[in-house]
């Protein structure tokens, strides 16, 4: 098989198995609390996209990439491999590091990043950074709004470990990535294409569903929005069941997103001895938040029982090596220490 720069850096990043003529990717999943697992997909299941991500980011081989995690997970294995076809500078760090991601922008014109990276950063100088391809959850309009007010543009998708590139913004909508097809069924995101893994390593499993006609799922929620496109919503096991009621956290993170100070939310639920569990959040925030209009601006748009208890205000929120907010290190740092919370 004809190497490429490509398959190289994916060799190199220890993804890239070849066996008896035959090669393949291994890639591990990067959720925020389930046992990471382990995704098989072709080669072509990749590079058949390469040039419609250059096209769609306007990456060149001109830019210098930040590629801020390491590329144990799918999003900054991609990134790396992106920018070896492309022929464009990389600048990897060992770590997520918010000091070091600054100093990187001092040379990086782009980065792969999280929406949780991008938010901390632009509190930072972005330096001469111009576009950041973003994906890893929904990207809330606050911190959109701040990069575009910092010059930066900002290509959000949305993807899975599974499934690959599903969908990329255009303008105001999430439209479906090219050659991709979106069904809703019930809800639930469907997608059939060329860049869908083949499944799980021997021995695992996870949430990917396929069925007869080449359709395949992780169980992401969403519905079509006749302005903005696709919506996702999160995963559908992402819930809490308190006082009988069955709460979808992604809903309560988006709307308590729209408020204007907000810049990060994770909805979780904690154990409680008379609801089975509580429903708390935790945001960061601008200077300029005041709890009490956010608890008043929630409950308008959100049933009494979609009404966080708690209220926690954090500097930042823990990150996974993916990038991705934490939220078992979120529960342990609530059961641990009490004192920083607003309540309710």
């Amino acid at each position: 098989m004809h190497d490429t720069p490509a398959r190289a850096a994916l060799r190199d990043m220890g993804v890239l198995r070849e066996v008896d003529g035959g090669s393949w990717l291994e890639l591990r999943t990067s959720g925020t609390a389930a046992a990471p697992r382990t995704v098989r997909r072709s080669l072509a299941s990749w590079e058949a996209s390469f040039d419609h991500v250059s096209r769609l980011t306007g990456t060149t081989e001109q830019d210098r990439v930040l590629v801020p995690a390491p590329p144990s997970g799918s999003m900054f294995a991609f990134a790396h491999a992106h920018a070896a076809h492309v022929g464009a500078g990389v600048v990897a760090l060992p770590r997520w590091s918010l000091r070091d991601a600054e100093a990187a922008l001092e040379t990086c014109t782009l980065a792969h990043l999280t929406p949780a990276m991008l938010a901390g950063l632009l509190d930072r100088d972005v330096g001469r950074l111009r576009t950041v391809v973003c994906a890893g959850a929904a990207l809330p309009q606050g911190v959109r709004a701040r990069a575009h007010e910092a010059g930066v543009e900002v290509v959000d998708y949305y993807g899975a470990a599974e499934l690959s590139f599903v969908a990329m913004r255009v303008g105001p909508r999430l439209e479906p990535f090219p050659e991709v097809e979106v069904d809703l069924r019930d809800g639930v995101i469907w997608a059939r294409s060329p860049w869908l893994a083949e499944g799980y390593a021997p021995g695992e499993s996870g949430p990917m569903l396929r069925d007869a006609r080449g359709w395949a799922t992780v169980g992401d929620c969403g519905l079509l929005d006749h302005e903005l496109g696709l919506v996702v919503l999160g995963r559908g096991d992402d819930t809490v069941t308190t006082g009988g009621a069955t709460v979808l956290c992604a809903d309560v993170e988006a709307v308590v997103l729209t408020f204007p100070a907000v810049t990060a939310a994770v909805a979780i639920g904690m154990p409680h001895a008379e609801l089975g569990e509580r429903l708390e959040i935790v945001i960061t925030a601008g200077p300029t938040l005041d709890v009490d209009e956010l608890r008043s601006h929630t409950a308008e748009l959100v049933s009494r029982t979609h009404l966080p208890r708690r209220w926690h205000v954090w500097s930042d929120l823990p990150l996974t090596p993916a990038g991705k907010v934490d939220r078992a290190e979120v529960r342990r740092r609530i059961a641990a220490d009490r004192d920083i919370e607003a309540t309710s």
